[in-house]
Formats: C-alpha cells, structure tokens, sequence
C-alpha cells in the first residue's frame, strides 16, 4: 500500500513539475511577421540543330518557329506572391551564318504582352561562339509576364553563305526561368 501511495506521489510530483514548470511568455503576433522568399529555377525550353538541319528537301530553311505552353500562371498562390522573374538564355552557334532569336509572350487570346530578340553572330571558324542574355521582369513586364500562356520562339536565319547538307556547325540553344517568390 505504501509503494502504491508513493508511486502516485512520485505521479503528481511529475504532472506538478511538467505543468507549473517556468516557460516563457508566448508572443502568437509574431505569425504576422513571418516571411519567406524562395527563389526557384526551371528549364524554359532546348533546341539543338545542326546546320543540316537547316537543309530540307534541296532547299534551305531560314525561319524556324514552335511554341510551348505556360500554365503556370494560373494558380493564385504563384500570381500574387511572384514580385520578380528573370528569363535567362544562352545560344551556341558553330554555323558560318549569324542568326536571330525572337521570342514572344502570348496570352490566351494570342495577344503579344512581351517580346525581345537576340542576335548570335556568325562563327566563320565553326567555334562554339556563345551568346547570352536576361530578360528581366518586374513592374509592367511581370504584370505582362503572368497574362502569358505561350512562349513563341522564331528562329530566322540572317543574310550569309547559303546552308547546304555539308555545311559545317549546329546551333544550341537553351533557356530557365528564374522566380522570385515573398510569402508573407
């Protein structure tokens, strides 16, 4: 019986000490001043070309347009809390004929909101001769950036020696887009 009580004593001694213990006043406010700023990247968009590519049925191909859609931008969370993005590119051209990107930023009712072009120099040794560029978007572009369901890349070929199938070189491209997020 006496083991009983003091092991009940030793119990409420516990409970006591765990409950009644010291702590430190709580402020719950400070929830309001919480803030989070992750930054995120993600692949855009590749191509990869030779200059033969360029070739196609005897006869050479200057314009080379496709698309992908954006749905990013359709989510809320991502609209009102992304304060900054950047669209980073970088052309590789090894072919003896200089060449012009144009991208252009679509909504969905094919509307132009954004577009820039860059221009890649000629490579009359067929080195890799790298281009790059960054598209900043803050204030009115961003605005115009999150109306943008596709991204319309036009690749033109600029006045130079003719493409054949033996013509040397290739053209890569790759992009990311960069976006700056404050969650508060």
């Amino acid at each position: 019986m006496i083991k009983k009580i003091s092991t009940h004593l030793c119990f409420m001694f516990t409970l006591n000490i765990v409950f009644m213990g010291c702590t430190k006043e709580v402020d719950f406010n400070q929830v309001n001043d919480f803030e989070v700023s992750p930054v995120l990247e993600s692949s855009m968009f590749f191509f990869d070309a030779s200059a033969a590519d360029f070739f196609v049925g005897g006869t050479e191909v200057s314009i080379v347009q496709d698309f992908i859609f954006l749905d990013i931008f359709n989510s809320s969370l991502i609209n009102n809390n992304l304060i900054k993005s950047e669209f980073v590119l970088e052309t590789i051209n090894s072919i003896n004929r200089a060449y012009s990107l144009r991208i252009d930023f679509v909504n969905n009712a094919n509307q132009l909101q954004h577009s820039f072009t860059v221009t890649a120099p000629s490579s009359s040794l067929n080195s890799d001769l790298i281009t790059n560029h960054t598209e900043v978007f803050e204030g009115a572009t961003l605005a115009a950036l999150k109306r943008t369901t596709k991204l319309v890349f036009t690749l033109s070929m600029l006045p130079g020696p003719p493409i054949d199938e033996n013509t040397l070189g290739r053209i890569h491209l790759e992009s990311k887009g960069v976006f700056y997020f404050n969650y508060r």
